[in-house]
């Protein structure tokens, strides 16, 4: 019965008059798992010398491609979710008439059921769960990330199969790569994707003051440049002559001071910063520059 009602569809929609010297063609388009027709599939037909024609089935999988020029075409046949199909021989059409029967059984794409990785973040030194950790899984044609709960636990889901990288940030910590890739297949579920984050140092502070050599008044205005191995910070000395240079990562750092009209001077020793602590008295005492009468 729904073969009868397919052929009569094809019949009522190719029971039409063509243009003088041209002709059709027809057929139906199915899903190749289920029978049912697919609304919407695109066929185009191309011809021997550059002429080419196209049509959208109805609502029953119905195609109509009018005023082909007689000549044998190449059919094709593609719809949304499904994967493209070629008709497997030359298609003639003759002039006056439509060539029925170019039917097309389009396959399903077959999406591959999504992975997932999992795992959990901690604090290295303490072994407390770190919420709100941002973990992120960078794949070739994919990328996924997800945030871990007050367990410290996280899921990244939806992932296409494949090789990812996958990183843990968190506030407060150092960032942290997985040592190696993280292979997902598909419908897997990947744990114990861990990791344990290392608190970033507390940062250190160098603070002193800096006086003319010989009058030992404050000079304000002066410029301070601590440099160590993690960069350059500075800080100016304010109207009683005292400076503080914040925010400086631990380690040993070369200090300076200088000043217009005055001899810059380095501190004669480098300057250790310890975490969480300012390094005080490290002060400066310029010598004014001589000023040559005319």
């Amino acid at each position: 019965m729904k073969r009868l009602i397919t052929l009569v569809a094809i019949l009522a929609m190719t029971g039409v008059v063509l243009a003088g010297g041209t002709g059709g063609i027809a057929g139906i388009v199915v899903n190749s798992q289920t029978g049912n027709p697919i609304s919407g599939a695109m066929i185009v037909a191309r011809g021997d010398s550059n002429q080419m024609g196209r049509a959208r089935t109805n609502a029953r999988g119905v195609y109509l491609i009018e005023d082909l020029g007689p000549a044998h075409y190449r059919v094709s046949a593609s719809a949304r979710g499904y994967e493209p199909a070629v008709y497997p021989r030359a298609v003639g059409v003759h002039e006056g008439q439509v060539t029925r029967g170019i039917n097309f059984r389009l396959i399903p794409n077959q999406q591959p059921e999504p992975g997932v990785i999992t795992g959990r973040v901690v604090d290295h030194r303490t072994g407390e769960p770190i919420q709100g950790a941002v973990v992120v899984a960078l794949g070739k044609n994919c990328r996924g990330r997800a945030r871990t709960d007050d367990h410290g636990r996280y899921a990244i889901r939806r992932l296409r199969p494949g090789v990812y990288r996958v990183k843990a940030k968190a506030r407060h910590y150092i960032k942290q790569s997985f040592p190696r890739p993280v292979p997902v297949r598909a419908g897997q579920t990947v744990e114990n994707i861990n990791f344990a984050l290392q608190p970033k140092p507390h940062k250190g502070a160098i603070a002193g003051r800096v006086i003319n050599a010989r009058t030992h008044q404050p000079i304000a205005g002066a410029v301070v440049i601590a440099h160590g191995k993690h960069g350059t910070a500075r800080a100016v000395t304010g109207r009683n002559g005292f400076y503080r240079i914040v925010r400086l990562d631990p380690g040993l750092y070369r200090v300076t001071a200088m000043k217009r009209g005055y001899r810059p001077e380095t501190f004669p020793r480098p300057v250790p910063v310890r975490a969480g602590h300012a390094t005080k008295h490290v002060d400066f005492f310029l010598h004014q520059l001589r000023v040559d009468a005319d």
